[in-house]
């Protein structure tokens, strides 16, 4: 019975429990013991396998909730280091920000912008990326760090791939220096559509450095140009929309025939087939 005495008291009253007592919560660990060995049902070899088999899981359990709560605080202390760099980061942006409103703007700095919005929003992937979106995100961005509106163009070309850049340098120079009709070209250009909107709606996920905020921002961007490519007007053409696409992504290509035949017109012209 020695084994009573070495062990902790939380473990004994666990052990007490496991035998059908009920221990408070004031008991010392000479009465806990006390109270087992007096028990009707004590035996000590099922009572020390018994305690042996808590202590294991009592360690386990702690060990766990150890790692959980180191986890816990290297990621507190990554995201704190990180928003610190995004602090300092923006400190910079904002004061090449400064001198850029003061000085008038230049063609040397219209064909070299100091900043480098790349630093902020990744470069243009034309295979993965959605025109719309992109530059929504480039404008919301530009507002953020109060660019003037008549350098966009020369920020946005320095965010584009070579190819995509040459577009727009190919226009006329009024053109090419109009933000809004660089944006209108190359909607044209890459315009996407409705079927495509919903594959970027149904299959967008969440970067890992991006918040949930962002992620809501994106689904909507897309569920929008979803439905706007498809004039989609009214809440029944939405309803079944959503329905139709609900059937056919839960189901197997095999049945996609006869579903086709079911949905009919509508499923023809809302691009979901």
């Amino acid at each position: 019975m020695a084994f009573l005495g070495k062990s902790r008291k939380d473990y004994l009253r666990m052990l007490a429990t496991e035998l059908g007592l009920a221990p408070s919560d004031n008991l010392k660990i000479i009465e806990l013991k006390d109270l087992i060995t007096n028990c009707e049902r004590y035996d000590e070899e099922f009572v020390k396998d018994m305690l042996s088999v808590i202590v294991e899981e009592r360690t386990a359990t702690e060990k766990q909730k150890s790692a959980e709560l180191e986890e816990k605080q290297k990621a507190v202390v990554v995201a704190q280091q990180r928003e610190r760099e995004f602090e300092l980061e923006k400190m910079k942006i904002q004061l090449e920000v400064q001198k850029l409103s003061q000085a008038p703007v230049t063609s040397q700095q219209l064909e070299n912008p100091k900043l480098e919005l790349i630093r902020i929003i990744p470069r243009f992937n034309s295979k993965e990326d959605e025109m719309g979106l992109y530059l929504t995100i480039f404008e919301r961005q530009a507002k953020f760090l109060n660019i003037p509106e008549k350098t966009w163009t020369a920020y946005l070309i320095g965010s584009l791939p070579p190819d995509i850049a040459q577009l727009i340098t190919r226009e006329d120079e009024d053109d090419a220096q109009n933000y809004e009709k660089v944006k209108e070209m190359l909607l044209k250009r890459f315009r996407v559509t409705g079927d495509r909107f919903r594959q970027y709606f149904s299959q967008q996920k969440k970067n890992l450095d991006s918040t949930w905020r962002d992620f809501y921002f994106e689904l909507s961007s897309y569920f929008e140009g979803w439905i706007k490519e498809l004039k989609i007007t009214t809440f029944d053409q939405l309803k079944s929309l959503i329905i139709a696409d609900q059937i056919k992504r839960k189901n197997s290509s095999k049945y996609q025939r006869t579903l086709s035949g079911y949905l009919g017109g509508f499923e023809r012209s809302s691009g979901i087939g």
